[in-house]
């Protein structure tokens, strides 16, 4: 049996008369390609000298090519058109494996911010948990009598004229309002009456911080007490009561309120170093006045200001540049002209107030976020507040952007509309002067602060 195998497969006899259906079909030049038989064929001795007939050895694992090698019909195909192959191969399993890297290094990366950024969320969550001063007002204020302590009685036909808010509180989702309150508390009171009342409305529609200042002297509605004073709201009641009065008598949503009494102001502008203002020569001297007066220095001129050079600013007015402590700012913020030593009043005091407040703002713009968070830090223990850790670590996140917001201010009433939202009057309940400042037009002038507030004189049918 092997014999008559390998005479067919041997090279002396291509072809063979009996062939079985083992044997291996080779070229014909009378016929097409046919495909071998396989099974039982055995690989061709390596001793065997090739021939015309022979399988070539490069493809003897390939049986159905083997064919002559000198009658080979022509091939159009390159001859090398495996290797372009292999390299295209070569450069999509490098590519693959940079991709991967890619995305392993960029996973590490993101894990490793995730990380750092969890724990300083968890650093300012305890910053403004341990060191501010969290003071609710949710508890509904008790409804009771007018007091007899409170501000002396007004005719009744005055009380009778007053008009309140009694619709929808104005607000925006987009814009967060803040009632920063100035308290005096100078003479040991648990609580005086509130010498600063500024909205601070965080705008993040239009990207403004905004600066309110409710006059002290307007005239208003106090629930539970006669109408007096605005100013006198504090003293009454606290922080709650303050809000309530303004909600009352403005129509404006309060979403937070934030308490800083003159020791803390001081305290603030410290821990910030101070601040660098521009100041007319008897703004200067009207702080030297109330620091020697006070006894808070040993000398009348403890900033002297003869020793500064005034230059006209652009509305002509004579000013320099001070570096200001946190009790020299102090009595600057609260200079209305009294004595003689400077001129002004309680506008003005106002805008000396927003402009401390602005410059410290400014300050802060170019601070970074480690330090704005280390002055958070310090500060946080003078500040009283119903602001919440976790709505003050998202504004604490958000905090270098609001920085970078423009700053716009006023006071309300404007002074420029005297005569057409307000004027002065003064009354003499019980035989003593009450100046007051009176709105003409309540409803006009609501208007007129939801479109300062929201730059919409009725946010609520624009939300």
């Amino acid at each position: 049996m092997s014999d008559e195998r390998d005479k067919v497969n041997s090279p002396q006899n291509p072809k063979s008369n009996n062939s079985s259906d083992d044997e291996v079909v080779f070229y014909d030049n009378k016929k097409k390609y046919e495909p071998a038989r396989l099974s039982g064929i055995q690989k061709p001795r390596q001793t065997a000298k090739t021939v015309n007939h022979t399988v070539n050895k490069k493809s003897h694992n390939k049986p159905a090519n083997n064919r002559p090698a000198n009658n080979r019909p022509a091939n159009n195909r390159p001859a090398k058109s495996a290797k372009p192959a292999k390299k295209n191969t070569d450069d999509e399993k490098s590519m693959i494996s940079k991709k991967r890297m890619i995305i392993s290094i960029t996973s590490v990366v993101l894990s490793t911010l995730f990380i750092i950024s969890g724990i300083v969320l968890l650093v300012v969550y305890y910053i403004f948990t341990a060191r501010i001063n969290y003071l609710s007002i949710d508890g509904s204020m008790p409804e009771s009598s007018v007091n007899s302590d409170a501000s002396s009685t007004v005719s009744e036909a005055k009380e009778q004229s007053l008009n309140t808010y009694d619709g929808e509180l104005l607000n925006d989702r987009q814009v967060l309002n803040v009632l920063l309150i100035g308290a005096d508390t100078r003479y040991n009171q648990d609580r005086g009456n509130s010498d600063t009342m500024i909205l601070i409305s965080i705008d993040t529609k239009h990207k403004k911080l905004k600066l309110l200042s409710f006059m002290r002297d307007t005239y208003v509605s106090i629930p539970g007490y006669e109408s007096t004073k605005l100013t006198h709201s504090f003293s009454y009641g606290g922080a709650e009561l303050t809000v309530r009065t303004v909600q009352l008598n403005y129509g404006i949503q309060i979403d937070r309120y934030a308490i800083v009494d003159f020791n803390s102001f001081k305290g603030i502008i410290d821990k910030l170093g101070g601040i660098d203002i521009e100041l007319t020569q008897e703004e200067v001297d009207y702080i030297d006045w109330q620091t020697w007066k006070n006894h808070q220095a040993d000398t009348r001129h403890e900033l002297d200001a003869s020793s500064y050079t005034y230059t006209p600013n652009s509305e002509g007015v004579e000013m320099t540049k001070v570096h200001l402590n946190g009790r020299q700012a102090l009595w600057h913020a609260r200079n209305r002209g009294e004595d003689g030593i400077c001129s002004g009043d309680d506008y003005v005091r106002t805008e000396r107030q927003r402009d401390v407040i602005t410059l410290m703002i400014n300050d802060l713009k170019n601070s970074d976020f480690a330090t704005i968070m280390n002055v958070v830090y310090e500060i946080g223990p003078m500040i009283t507040t119903n602001l919440k850790a976790s709505e003050l670590t998202t504004l604490a996140t958000n905090i270098t952007k609001y920085l970078k917001y423009d700053i716009v201010s006023q006071s309300a009433p404007d002074l420029s509309m005297i005569g057409q939202d307000f004027v002065y009057e003064d009354y003499y309940p019980n035989g003593e002067r009450l100046n007051v400042i009176d709105i003409i037009d309540w409803d006009a002038f609501r208007k007129k602060i939801a479109t300062y507030v929201f730059e919409d004189e009725n946010p609520l049918k624009a939300a």
